[in-house]
């Protein structure tokens, strides 16, 4: 892959290996590894960053097979050195010794003064939604609770859910990408409510906030309903504005993918959303995807950029992609590939150098054999 750096005006070819960490550009780090540790796969990687710059990454810990259902813990390292060195793996939360229980999708939330973190994750997927934070920078972890939401709630049947699906949705899951703490001092994780219908899985996104710092959480605007699609795992940010940008993997009816994302927007701290809409700027596989707010002016967007329309097919998860938009999402003027080969799910935050750091799964045969990080300098991408 070839990197344009701008150097006294003029534009110069620099050869660039993503993973080579004697690179000047990037540093990369496998921080989970198929086989290792007492676990089978790794996946659903979460990230944030604290105030002193300590890197807090969660995952699930899938103990026999990579697939969705078994047993699976919810896993977490840190960093204190910016991804170059990692703690050891630490067990966050498991249930039933080796009983066929999931505990995953987490969605960590660090406030604004970067000292807490909120973490919010689920049992056996969109069944049961649990909450803890710590206030030490992920060192230690308060007793986990279940939240005060709930699919019944109101907000949900006002989305139409009810009475495009019939009956009561089977559940809420959060995440699996980090929240936001807004400028108006709202925790946001960005989330989904769904069901099963006849064997095919439907649902929508949606947010779920606090507005006490975690003590209570409730239900927020779920994106509308339309006929041309199903919209789940979501990732939102706040932009300059003050309005809020949800971004969703997407499907269409009797499809696993649409192959390309959908955009919603609000402007009341996500209590109503606008009728979502294709970017067939993004394309996207059946694959979860992650956003960030990374400047004043500069939203990142990072997923496997392939335009991958029917069913699911591990190889159409690949050509990991990193894009920069300027107007709040609306284009996208900047983009590199961060890892050419298989990819899937993936997060990111801003170091405390003011570097990108992006967590993903990867793979030669399969897109989770391992999580990497990576490091990547502001001049990776080129300034509009």
């Amino acid at each position: 892959m070839l990197l344009l750096l701008m150097v006294q005006g003029l534009f110069l070819p620099v050869s660039l290996i993503v993973g080579a960490e004697s690179e000047k550009e990037v540093f990369r780090k496998d921080v989970f590894v198929r086989n290792t540790d007492g676990y089978h796969t790794y996946r659903i990687p979460t990230m944030v960053v604290t105030a002193s710059g300590a890197v807090v990454v969660f995952v699930e810990g899938r103990k026999t097979h990579r697939r969705d259902h078994g047993d699976v813990d919810l896993l977490m390292k840190r960093s204190e050195d910016g991804g170059r060195t990692w703690s050891p793996q630490r067990l966050i939360h498991e249930e039933g010794g080796d009983a066929l229980i999931r505990v995953g999708n987490p969605c960590p939330i660090v406030e604004s003064d970067g000292k807490t973190i909120h973490l919010l994750f689920t049992r056996n997927g969109p069944d049961c939604l649990f909450y803890t934070k710590s206030t030490d920078e992920g060192k230690s972890w308060s007793p986990f609770v279940r939240t005060s939401d709930d699919s019944s709630a109101p907000e949900y049947e006002k989305s139409n859910f009810l009475s495009n699906f019939g009956g009561s949705p089977v559940g809420v899951g959060a995440g699996p990408v980090h929240g936001i703490h807004t400028s108006k001092g709202r925790l946001i994780a960005p989330s989904y409510v769904g069901r099963k219908v006849d064997g095919e899985g439907r649902g929508q996104s949606c947010i779920i906030y606090s507005d006490d710092k975690g003590k209570n959480w409730r239900a927020g605007g779920v994106i509308p309903w339309v006929p041309e699609f199903r919209h789940g795992e979501c990732t939102v940010v706040e932009r300059s504005d003050g309005s809020l940008l949800m971004n969703m993997r997407t499907a269409a009816p009797g499809l696993y993918s649409y192959g390309y994302r959908l955009t919603s927007v609000s402007h009341d701290e996500g209590m109503t959303w606008s009728k979502p809409v294709v970017d067939k700027n993004l394309p996207c596989p059946a694959c979860q995807a992650s956003m960030l707010r990374f400047s004043q002016n500069e939203i990142l967007f990072l997923n496997p950029a392939v335009n991958h329309r029917g069913g699911f097919s591990i190889w159409s998860r690949k050509m990991l992609t990193l894009r920069v938009s300027a107007d709040g999402g609306k284009s996208w003027i900047a983009s590199r590939v961060v890892n050419k080969g298989l990819s899937g799910y993936s997060d990111m935050a801003v170091g405390s150098n003011g570097h990108i750091f992006c967590l993903f799964e990867n793979g030669e045969r399969d897109y989770c054999e391992k999580i990497t990080f990576i490091d990547l300098k502001r001049s990776w991408l080129r300034s509009e």
